[in-house]
């Protein structure tokens, strides 16, 4: 995610030997408008350098951050548990899905904030547990949408103009699109454009042989596509702690540990990334055992007694925590004879019973600590902290890649860093209390302690749901939306004067429209939507009759649903178009942002590949983003409307650029089918005419606009 900061420059003008003709302008475009686009692009440029020199994203959208707490003091410890709206670990394996995992674990909390209920009073209330599909979430996030191809002539079910759009494995990969890894940011398109939340029992974390081996099929019929039990309301997109300043050198932000704590005491979890040292998910038991024997079945310097009990114990069919000490050490020097390693290689004497639990079971075993420092990717930064049970600590003290995602349900200001071993501790005390997707075996009954200074964090969000009594209560969302494709970078550029971004829409039938949503990059964003009525023969998203203009400040980056002054009615054949401008305060005033999404291409990928190969850095995906003409709209200078295709035209041809998959502006709108608003409330008293009085009926409040003939 890239947070763009530089002012328009007349530079600018140095771009114009990359990027086409300004022929792509209306004629009578200005100037000025013409070094927008090169600036934009030059924007954009630096992203795609970074993502192909990286392999990451630029995640710091927060550079100048300028954090006002809401709080005047925060308590010293925290927790959400306390609160009964933590719903209870789970287990990804076998896959590879902790992105889907944390940000299921941390909508679940918030859903039940905004219902006002615990986990125990929404099981009284609903007969049933709150529990959301993670493998939902995964497999359409990670799952294209399918091609024209895949149907008969005229049964394709969504509009054949967007066919494809997603992400695709590149030739020759195996697609398992559960193990192909993700973060929270290829998660906002999806979940906005209604991909889940849905609940778990339609769509349980199992194959279609009702277990979790990797063999069998784990699928989802695309009916599934866009179902969900609950609407999303945002997505809040935070500042990261994990910093670094121009030399690349960690740099601690306080003021984004109290972002975090700020959305933990309004009830939200908090999903975040880091760099795990332990490789999960672990391989199945049967998986384990295999390899175990395969591993053993030539061995003689031990017997076959000896072997099964060793396995028995690797693969957890023994208990090895309910072992005494006395037996554990035995299985170390039986474990030591297999490996064909010196008996004294551990000070076996010295470990106590935890201690010893952990050497037995560990994947890397016979290494001492001088080797397990020397050694790539081997476990130091997971500290094991006293004992009966010792407390699992994690505080990454170097810049590394980030791997795996969690979900923050508190703090703890006064745990102590000297926890932590002398040679590796952080600067200060202080930890966040996280509940992670490996089970409740593992961890503390499945959470464990993260550093405030953990040098890696990043992709720090939450996700805020509708409360249903707050909504129209209609089953079947309805939505306008383009912008499909799962993205790696949200880029939010800021320009010195006013830049709209605009989509327009159809109708195929009745719709009630209540909401538009726009996407922000910056803090403390204020978003002013406009609908417009277009005429018959509009080209542009402003040519017709304005509607309703709608005005909200977000503190966060993120996706952030508007809802409309007036519920539209939107008769089938109806055109709209949905203008968006974002407004962000700066130090000397305010400038405006102009937001696009962007992933890597087909062609970007095989470069990556072929450029890294010799490292063993690879990807196994690629995204393709489908925008049309006539679809979305930019414009920098009042009633001069560049077709965003034409925009992304220009991108790729300027270096790097032509190494990513762009998408439609993301800009969306929801509504309900008109018929399943009449079955729920009586429209005769409430339709609000041309020239007519608001009519509210006092029961329920719902009030429409017809606006049929305000051509």
């Amino acid at each position: 995610m890239m947070k763009k900061l530089l002012s328009l420059i007349a530079a600018a003008a140095l771009l114009t030997a990359l990027i086409p003709s300004r022929a792509v302008f209306a004629e009578d475009a200005a100037a000025d408008a013409f070094d927008a686009l090169a600036y934009l692009g030059q924007e954009l440029q630096a992203s795609a350098d970074h993502l192909m020199k990286t392999g990451e994203d630029v995640d710091d959208i927060y550079s100048e951050l300028s954090w006002s707490s809401v709080a005047d003091t925060f308590p010293e410890k925290y927790d959400l548990r306390a609160r009964g709206t933590v719903t209870p670990v789970k287990a990804q394996n076998p896959w590879g899905t902790c992105w889907s995992f944390a940000t299921i674990a941390a909508s679940e909390t918030s859903i039940l904030n905004s219902f006002g209920l615990t986990a125990d009073s929404y099981r009284e209330e609903f007969g049933e547990d709150l529990d959301l599909s993670e493998k939902h979430l995964a497999w359409f996030t990670t799952t294209a949408l399918p091609e024209l191809s895949d149907y008969p002539e005229g049964e394709y079910p969504y509009d054949t103009a967007q066919a494809g759009e997603g992400l695709h494995f590149l030739e020759g990969e195996d697609p398992e699109p559960l193990n192909l890894g993700g973060n929270y940011f290829l998660t906002v398109a999806p979940l906005a454009s209604g991909v889940g939340v849905l609940n778990e029992i339609y769509a349980p974390y199992e194959n279609s042989d009702g277990n979790i081996e990797k063999d069998g099929d784990w699928s989802l019929p695309e009916a599934w596509r866009f179902a969900h039990n609950f609407e999303l309301n945002s997505i809040n997109i935070l500042p990261s702690p994990a910093t670094e300043d121009a030399e690349g050198r960690y740099v601690y932000r306080p003021e984004a540990t109290e972002a975090i704590k700020t959305e933990l005491l309004a009830g939200r979890a908090v999903g975040i990334a880091f760099a795990a040292d332990q490789s999960k998910p672990d391989p199945t038991k049967a998986e384990l055992r295999a390899g175990l024997e395969e591993n053993l079945k030539d061995l003689t310097t031990v017997t076959e007694e000896e072997k099964a009990y060793y396995i028995d114990v690797r693969v957890g069919d023994i208990d090895a925590a309910a072992l005494s000490e006395e037996e554990l050490r035995d299985l170390i020097l039986l474990r030591l004879r297999i490996n064909d390693m010196p008996e004294d290689t551990y000070d076996l004497a010295a470990l106590d019973h935890d201690a010893l639990v952990m050497l037995l079971m560990t994947g890397y075993f016979g290494l001492s600590y001088e080797d397990i420092d020397a050694y790539e990717n081997i476990p130091q930064y997971l500290t094991f902290i006293g004992s009966d049970p010792a407390v699992y600590a994690q505080y990454t003290y170097e810049k590394c890649t980030t791997n795996h995602a969690v979900t923050v349900v508190g703090w703890d200001d006064s745990f102590p860093a000297e926890s932590w071993p002398e040679d590796r501790r952080p600067p200060a005390d202080g930890a966040w209390i996280v509940k992670n997707s490996w089970g409740p075996d593992w961890g503390n009954d499945g959470y464990f302690l993260l550093s405030y200074y953990d040098m890696n964090l990043s992709s720090v969000g939450t996700f805020e749901y509708v409360n249903l009594k707050d909504s129209l209560n209609v089953e079947g969302l309805l939505m306008f939306t383009y912008d499909l494709m799962p993205a790696e970078i949200i880029s939010s550029t800021l320009f010195e004067a006013p830049v709209y971004a605009a989509n327009i829409f159809d109708t195929d039938e009745d719709i009630v429209l209540s909401y538009v949503s726009a996407m922000t990059g910056d803090l403390n964003t204020t978003v002013t939507a406009s609908i417009y009525l277009l005429d018959d023969d509009a080209t542009t998203p402003t040519e017709g009759v304005l509607l309703d203009t709608v005005t909200e400040r977000f503190p966060f980056a993120g996706y952030h649903r508007l809802h409309l002054n007036s519920n539209l009615l939107l008769p089938a054949g109806t055109r709209i178009g949905v203008v968006v401008l974002e407004r962000v305060p700066v130090e000397n005033g305010v400038k405006y942002a102009l937001v696009n999404t962007s992933s890597l291409s087909e062609t970007g990928a095989k470069a990556f590949n072929e450029r890294y190969q010799e490292e063993g850095r690879f990807v196994m995906r690629y995204a393709r983003g489908v925008v049309n003409p006539g679809e979305s709209f930019v414009s920098f200078e009042s009633d001069k409307w560049l077709d965003w295709t034409d925009a992304i035209a220009a991108f790729g041809s300027m270096g790097s650029n032509v190494y990513m998959a762009y998408d439609n502006l993301p800009i969306k709108g929801y509504g309900y089918a008109l018929s399943d608003v009449e079955r729920l409330h009586d429209l005769s008293k409430r339709i609000q005419t041309v020239g007519g009085e608001a009519a509210i009926c006092p029961e329920d409040g719902y009030t429409l606009l017809d606006i049929t003939g305000r051509k």
